[in-house]
């Protein structure tokens, strides 16, 4: 199948739904219902006369607002793009993303040795709730990168492998590596590099939602959904089953309360795998490979761990 075939029959435009047969109207209006249910959580839940009133304002209302992102992202993943316009997209998004969060100019100007770059970047920060636009940006910015990244996996299958790979490396990162890092020494880098909450709980308040999805989960989930696309499984349940795994993820905090964030991709290897695994079938040669793969993946981990963590 050529590439043009491809990315037709991954756009969904044979599919008998709205969103599939219009994937950039439907790209805009999932983006639109976001914001609407953002900001009128903004509205809405600081005015709960309860504490207990507005915890759960917070988790209904990040619950609702994930959702539409999720649609967001299946719809630009089902684009009928080429990889140089995936790629323009891409440069498009990190352009949007550096103006509608300032905050990425001020760090880097600190970092190139001008620190007044921060107080100038202040005066970009002009729209109420300009952070939801923020959110979007990075999520589009990681959704065309992780198309440009998928275009390597040549079989819907090798998302076993890759998830299980991506999935281990994520928890070394996360818990223990530069992740753990940068979120203990600089939590105001990690925060401008995520989509946060839409409704932020107030201090002191432990609510039951992601308070922030990274970029690389969002670029992990746009691989896996357009595989999946591209490779004629089941996108669509991937989503809906990636949303549900994202409403419990919060609870890792209760095996983990000390960690300063929880790997994400392991959550959505999960919502994958589950939901694709009568397409990942392989030869007798093929599941030997992936028995070594995994017994290495192991021991490098185990290193790792023995090396670097302990």
């Amino acid at each position: 199948m050529s590439e043009e075939a491809q990315a037709v029959t991954a756009s969904g435009r044979t599919g008998r739904s709205w969103s599939s047969r219009n994937p950039l109207r439907a790209a805009a209006v999932y983006a639109a219902v976001y914001l609407g249910i953002a900001v009128a959580g903004n509205w809405l839940v600081p005015a709960l006369p309860t504490e207990r009133g507005q915890l759960v304002g917070i988790t209904v209302v990040s619950a609702a607002a994930l959702l539409p992102v999720l649609l967001m992202v299946l719809s630009v993943c089902r684009l009928p793009l080429r990889a140089r316009a995936e790629a323009l997209w891409m440069v498009l998004m990190i352009a949007a993303f550096c103006l509608v969060r300032p905050t990425v100019l001020g760090i880097v100007g600190r970092l190139l040795g001008f620190p007044a770059a921060a107080a100038w970047s202040g005066r970009l920060s002009i729209v109420p709730q300009q952070e939801l636009l923020g959110n979007l940006t990075l999520t589009l910015w990681a959704v065309f990168l992780g198309r440009l990244v998928s275009r390597v996996i040549r079989e819907g299958k090798l998302l076993l492998p890759v998830a299980v790979v991506a999935s281990v490396v994520d928890v070394i990162t996360v818990l223990w590596g530069p992740v753990a890092a940068v979120s203990e020494k600089a939590p105001e880098l990690a925060q401008t590099f995520s989509a946060s909450t839409p409704v932020a709980p107030p201090p002191g308040m432990a609510a039951p939602v992601l308070a922030a999805i990274g970029l690389g989960d969002f670029l992990f989930l746009a691989v896996f959904l357009a595989v999946a696309l591209r490779y004629a499984m089941n996108a669509a349940a991937t989503m809906w089953a990636t949303w549900g795994v994202m409403l419990i993820a919060p609870a890792a905090f209760f095996v983990w309360p000390e960690a300063e964030g929880i790997p994400g991709i392991p959550f959505l290897a999960v919502a994958v795998l589950a939901v694709n695994w009568r397409y990942m079938k392989f030869a007798r040669e093929e599941r030997r490979a992936l028995v070594f793969t995994g017994i290495l993946v192991a021991a490098v981990a185990a290193g790792v761990w023995a090396v670097v963590i302990r």
